[in-house]
């Protein structure tokens, strides 16, 4: 059982082996540390859950980080539904599934609505389709992970959105505008690795700028979201 070293989760299981086939350019494993560190990690998805299920004690866990638990060969292997069916006898803990390709993701419904608390969840960094190509070149569109979220909402799944992280194209108040109706909480972190990455991170003052009228218009809608603490220490360093 992984730690998932983020604050909205206690918990992580990677169900398939890196590398992960959407290749995002600001995804951290992709520096050379953690690409180093990536190759060594050979997951026992199923394993996991199973421990989980018998675990009492409640838990927080996200499917997955390290490599998307729905890759486009998820038309042949199935062993994320695998993964996700035992977890769904562990009602005691709360599963957020964190995929590039909801739409695949939405087969396993069944299995999400069994469970009670397993939220779909996915990655929007940027609304318009032509700024994204060069981060995104192989995931879907950011309308079409939209759409599988209010699909799976319409039909009594919580969904959550990752808008994470905020580089320089990216439109945080678009990307609400577009999903409000249909996301029941969402997170905001920062550009980490830009430069070991070859990415030019937003100065603190265009954070605030993106984050701001967001931040503003969930707050008047009561919407539940989180501020992710190294992005919170730049918006409130006060630096230009």
């Amino acid at each position: 059982m992984g730690k998932s070293y983020v604050e909205y989760a206690t918990d992580q299981i990677t169900v398939y082996p890196p590398p992960c086939p959407y290749k995002c350019a600001y995804c951290f494993w992709g520096s050379p540390l953690w690409k180093a560190r990536a190759r060594r990690i050979k997951p026992k998805p199923l394993k996991e859950a199973e421990r989980y299920v018998r675990l009492r004690e409640h838990r927080i866990i996200v499917v997955s980080f390290t490599t998307d638990p729905y890759p486009p060969w998820k038309e042949v292997y199935t062993l994320t539904r695998q993964v996700l069916k035992i977890l769904s006898e562990a009602r005691q803990h709360k599963i957020m599934i964190l995929t590039k390709n909801p739409s695949i993701a939405l087969r396993d419904l069944d299995i999400m609505k069994t469970h009670g608390n397993m939220w779909l969840g996915t990655t929007i960094t940027q609304w318009k389709w032509v700024d994204r190509l060069k981060l995104e070149p192989k995931a879907p569109s950011p309308f079409m992970r939209s759409q599988a979220l209010k699909w799976a909402h319409e039909r009594g799944v919580k969904t959550w959105l990752s808008i994470e992280p905020i580089h320089k194209a990216s439109n945080p108040l678009a990307i609400l505008e577009n999903t409000i109706d249909h996301v029941d909480f969402y997170v905001f972190g920062k550009l980490n690795y830009a430069k070991t990455l070859g990415l030019e991170e937003p100065t603190p003052g265009e954070y605030r700028e993106k984050l701001e009228p967001a931040l503003k218009l969930l707050d008047s809608l009561g919407k539940p979201y989180l501020v992710k603490k190294e992005l919170k220490q730049v918006l409130e360093a006060g630096e230009p």
